[in-house]
């Protein structure tokens, strides 16, 4: 049976069934080619690629990332169901931010860079041996999955944290009070969106270089460069977002500062560090982007631990009526 005990969860629980629901639909495709692949089939891979993902490189990032999809599951159902809000917030928040990262760039970048490819012309998958041993529709279920995951996953997650963090939602920026690491928080910020901000530029930079200057010259599609350029933008608002939440900077609710903070400092990271290089140079970025974005994300995490209310002293019965006579 299950418990409401927020108005909230009440009012938005068929939405909240539906986001939990979709998300694990859309993961099944991907799960199920990955055990596919896993238990030696080559559905949806041809020529040497057929042979390849059956090496142990393959067969390890397939496990981790079938895992990745399975823990997504997870999250969809604990940011769902009551007894998510007892799991240590820790614990759903660091896979989600991770998650975040990763999505992002894709629910934004692929119908962008499908709408710039229609006006480009041309396929949108790159004419080479890479491209060419994955069938098309390997691609179109991958990541119209992962799409279809950052939008359900994000809107059970916004559900999820109204009813576990309303002051996140409520507070203005100018309301946060300075803490003991107030120091600590602004040299971590300052420094991380300078670094962050090259990063981004070095992001739009390779989209157009291509494999000039540490870019990965796989990426040759309009589609595919627009994908690698969203980077840019995202590490951007991560930067921005956590100044002003760092420094209250806003007359309005911090929620869109935590918001831009959340996705760019996810996605610094997660690109920083899941996503290899061409050359020591890019390689360099990589490293940088991924520190810049854990810094970032400290830094906003300090702010509001700091600013959490108190928690409101439970009276006794007998007391209560004590007082009410």
């Amino acid at each position: 049976m299950t418990i409401f005990t927020h108005a909230a969860d009440r009012r938005f629980w068929n939405i909240r069934l539906a986001f939990c629901f979709a998300t694990a639909a859309a993961c099944v495709p991907y799960v199920v080619l990955k055990l596919v692949w896993l238990s030696g089939g080559d559905l949806g891979v041809t020529g040497d690629a057929a042979a390849e993902i059956h090496t142990a490189k393959y067969e390890v990032a397939n496990a981790v990332t079938m895992g990745a999809e399975l823990v997504a599951v997870l999250i969809a159902f604990a940011f769902t169901y009551p007894w998510g809000r007892r799991i240590p917030g820790w614990l759903v928040l660091v896979p989600m931010w991770v998650g975040t990262g990763l999505l992002a760039p894709i629910a934004l970048g692929l119908p962008l860079g499908m709408a710039v490819q229609a006006v480009a012309g041309g396929s949108p998958l790159p004419d080479n041996e890479d491209s060419g041993d994955m069938a098309g529709w390997v691609f179109a279920v991958v990541y119209g999955g992962f799409v279809i995951q950052a939008i359900t996953l994000t809107g059970a997650f916004v559900l999820h944290a109204r009813a576990r963090w309303p002051q996140v939602f409520r507070m203005a920026a100018k309301e946060l009070r300075p803490g003991a690491t107030r120091s600590i928080q602004v040299l971590f910020v300052n420094g991380a969106a300078l670094v962050a901000a090259v990063v981004g530029v070095m992001q739009i930079v390779w989209a157009f270089s291509g494999g000039d200057l540490g870019g990965d010259p796989r990426f040759e599609t309009a589609a595919q460069k627009t994908f690698v350029a969203i980077g840019g933008p995202l590490a951007f608002a991560g930067a921005l977002g956590a100044l002003a939440l760092v420094h209250r900077r806003g007359s309005g609710r911090m929620v869109g500062a935590v918001a831009a903070a959340w996705v760019g400092a996810g996605h610094l990271f997660s690109w920083g560090l899941f996503s290899g290089g061409t050359n020591g140079f890019s390689d360099l970025v990589h490293m940088f982007s991924a520190i810049a974005g854990m810094l970032l994300a400290i830094a906003c995490v300090l702010t509001l631990i700091e600013n959490e209310p108190e928690p409101v002293p439970r009276r006794s019965p007998g007391r209560a009526h004590a007082q009410g006579g």
